[in-house]
C-alpha cells in the first residue's frame, strides 16, 4: 500500500515509483510537514507550510491551491477537491468525501502547500521505474511457473483426474497464503492484502490476537508458524508422495480439535475476531471434507505398517519444517527489532 508521500506525489502529478518514495518516507526521522517539505524539494517540488486562523479557514479552504496537505487529529489528509459544500481527501490510501463544515471542525488550520512543474520528478526516476517494472515481471513469472509446476506435479503423480485432489491442492495453497499473512502480522510487517482480509470480521482483530499470548504455544512457537509448516508439508506430500494421503487425512483429523478451541477462544476469551485465523480454521475443515468426499479417510483403516511409517515420516517433516520456520522467524524478528531500536536511538 502506497504511503502518504506517494499518494501526495500522485495527486501532484509528479513522476515517481512507489517503492523508492515509500522507502524515503519511511526513512524520515520525523514524519512531519517540515520533513515532507524537505523531501519534496528532492523531487523538484516547491513546498511551504502555512497556518490559518480559525476565522479564516472556511474562506481559505476554497482558495488554497489543490492538492494540499492538511493536518488533522487523525493524521495528515491530502485535500484533492473542495466543491458543492464537500471536501474530497485521501488518507491511508483511501478516498473520502465529507461535508466542508465537518472537515473544518477537524482541521487545525496547518497546511502544506506544494507546487510541481514539468521538471518535478523523482531522483533517478528512469532507473527506479525500470526496476519497478522488472519486479512486477518477476512476480508474474514466478506465479506462472508455480502454477505450471503444480499442474505438472498433479499430472506426474496421477492425481490430475481426481477432483478431490485438485480441491485439496487449492486448499493447501490457500492455507499457505493465509498462514504467511499471519506470520507477517506477528512480525509487524505491513501487508495491504492481510489488512484487507482482517477487516472483514473486525477491524484490528488480527493485530490484537497476533500480539496476545494465545498467538503462540507456551511461547515456544507461534500458531502462524504451525499453520505455515502444516500446509507447506501437506502440499509437498500430496504432489510428491500421493501414497501418504491416508496419513495426511489422519493428521488433518488430529488438527480439528484445535480449530474448535481457537473459535471458542476468540468468541468467549479474547472477545475479538481474527479473520485470518477463522479462515485458517475453515480451511482445515474444508480439507477434512475434501479427504472425506474423496474417499481418503476411508483408506485410513485398517492401520498398516506402511501407514504408520508414512505418519511418522510426515510428523518428522512437520516438526523439522516448523523448527526451521521458527528459527527464521525468530532471526527476522530480532533483526527488525534491532533496526527499530537503531532508528529510535538515532532520533
Amino acid at each position: 500500500m502506497a504511503s502518504l508521500f506517494s499518494d501526495f506525489l500522485t495527486a501532484l502529478g509528479v513522476k515517481h515509483t512507489e517503492g523508492y518514495s515509500d522507502r524515503k518516507f519511511a526513512e524520515m526521522p520525523f514524519q512531519s510537514m517540515f520533513g515532507l517539505a524537505n523531501l519534496l524539494k528532492q523531487y523538484g517540488v516547491a513546498a511551504a507550510g502555512i497556518s490559518v486562523d480559525k476565522e479564516s479557514r472556511a474562506e481559505a479552504m476554497t482558495r488554497l491551491p489543490l492538492p494540499f496537505l492538511a493536518d488533522t487529529p487523525d493524521g495528515f489528509a491530502i485535500v484533492t477537491n473542495v466543491a458543492d459544500g464537500n471536501v474530497s481527501y485521501i488518507t491511508q490510501h483511501k478516498q473520502f468525501r465529507v461535508a466542508t463544515d465537518k472537515f473544518l471542525a477537524a482541521w487545525n488550520g496547518i497546511a502544506l502547500l506544494a507546487s510541481a512543474d514539468e521538471n518535478s520528478v523523482e531522483p533517478f526516476y528512469f532507473r527506479h521505474h525500470v526496476a519497478e517494472i522488472a519486479e512486477g515481471v518477476k512476480r508474474w513469472v514466478l506465479r506462472v511457473l508455480v502454477v505450471l509446476l503444480l499442474g505438472f506435479a498433479m499430472w506426474a503423480s496421477g492425481l490430475w483426474s481426481h477432483w478431490a485432489a485438485w480441491f485439496t491442492l487449492l486448499l493447501d495453497c490457500i492455507g499457505i497464503w493465509l498462514s504467511w499473512m499471519l506470520v507477517q502480522k506477528s512480525l509487524g510487517i505491513h501487508s495491504g492484502a492481510a489488512d484487507a482480509v482482517c477487516s472483514v470480521l473486525e477491524e484490528g482483530g488480527c493485530d490484537e490476537l497476533a500480539r496476545s499470548e494465545a498467538s503462540s504455544f507456551m511461547g515456544i512457537f507461534k500458531w502462524s508458524e504451525v499453520g505455515l509448516a502444516y500446509f507447506s508439508i501437506s502440499l509437498l506430500a500430496l504432489l510428491l508422495f500421493p501414497s501418504t494421503l491416508p496419513a495426511l487425512a489422519a493428521i488433518n483429523i488430529l488438527c480439528l480439535p484445535y480449530t474448535v478451541w481457537s473459535i471458542l477462544y476468540q468468541k468467549f476469551k479474547a472477545k475479538v475476531w481474527c479473520t485470518l485465523c477463522v479462515c485458517v480454521q475453515a480451511t482445515l475443515w474444508l480439507l477434512f471434507v475434501s479427504y472425506l468426499a474423496g474417499g481418503v479417510i476411508a483408506r485410513i483403516l485398517p492401520f498398516t505398517p506402511s501407514f504408520w511409517i508414512n505418519f511418522a515420516v510426515l510428523a518428522a517433516c512437520y516438526i523439522a519444517t516448523l523448527l526451521g520456520i521458527n528459527a527464521l522467524d525468530t532471526a527476522l524478528s530480532n533483526h527488525l527489532k534491532t533496526d527499530n531500536d537503531d532508528t529510535t536511538n538515532n532520533t
